[in-house]
């Protein structure tokens, strides 16, 4: 059987890590600690979702999806992955949930490529989500520069890049648009804020696409001007493009970064 992935993009996705949630509390559990609907895992195929402090500040971001009725897995960056270990096991009490580590191979790639594969549910073009538990896959990885392109262009926010714990607020990263909250969904922590910012304010600060038309020479500076006043920040940059953060009030204005300009691109 010849198991190599040809592609417009593959690749093995070294900085995610896989958790697995067993025993008859699980979904439940989960359920109410996250921003977006898992009550149906069972039947759908993967679920984006974070979650949140008290204050509705951003924790953690991750994949939620279901092979069988016995367990709910959750792919997450593998920075996080200690911390939502610890958040889980803190907050389970009596709960009937077992949380284990499972060792996966997970390929990124623009087909589906294998039988536990999913699309990315927050944007078509990012194409599939491939569980490889066995790790047979053959991967030669190719087109990294296309994806992360077509990350910064669908507004797609990175942890620990955009996504900063205790930090951000996930409406302002585009959260609702890549289907990360459920604003119909039962409580869960941070709701109250999440839906304060929904219904009863204008975001004051909004994510968008930008392109420089010059490769920048000084990086160090990662705010973003307006007539020499700061009106946001610079997150992921790749290729000349880059996400960046700005008060809506700027939006039109002539902007720049690094000293050079940048032109939004949504």
């Amino acid at each position: 059987m010849n198991n190599t992935i040809k592609s417009n993009f593959c690749f093995v996705d070294k900085n995610r890590a896989i958790l697995t949630l067993e025993g008859k509390d699980k979904i439940g559990f989960l359920q109410a600690l996250t921003t977006n609907n898992i009550e149906n895992i069972p039947k759908e195929d993967i679920v984006y979702t974070a979650i949140l402090s008290p204050q509705g500040k951003y924790l953690f971001d991750f994949f939620v999806f279901s092979l069988s009725d016995n367990e709910i897995f959750i792919d997450i960056h593998k920075s996080r992955a200690d911390a939502i270990k610890k958040f889980l096991e803190f907050y389970k009490l009596n709960s009937d949930v077992i949380i284990s580590d499972r060792s996966c191979q997970i390929v990124i790639s623009s087909i589906n490529v294998g039988t536990y594969s999913f699309a990315d549910p927050r944007a078509e073009l990012l194409g599939w989500r491939c569980y490889d538990f066995k790790q047979e896959l053959k991967i030669h990885d190719q087109g990294f520069d296309t994806f992360q392109i077509t990350r910064l262009k669908n507004l797609v926010p990175e942890t620990g890049v955009e996504l900063l714990p205790e930090k951000s607020y996930i409406l302002e990263l585009n959260f609702e648009k890549i289907k990360g909250v459920d604003f119909k969904k039962g409580c869960y922590i941070g709701q109250e804020v999440t839906a304060r910012m929904k219904h009863k304010a204008t975001l004051k600060n909004r994510l968008y696409c930008g392109y420089l038309q010059n490769s920048p020479k000084n990086t160090d500076d990662r705010k973003v001007y307006s007539n020499d006043k700061v009106v946001g920040d610079l997150y992921s940059i790749f290729n000349n493009y880059c996400l960046i953060k700005i008060k809506n009030d700027f939006k039109d204005a002539e902007l720049a970064v690094f000293g050079e300009p940048v032109t939004l691109l949504n």
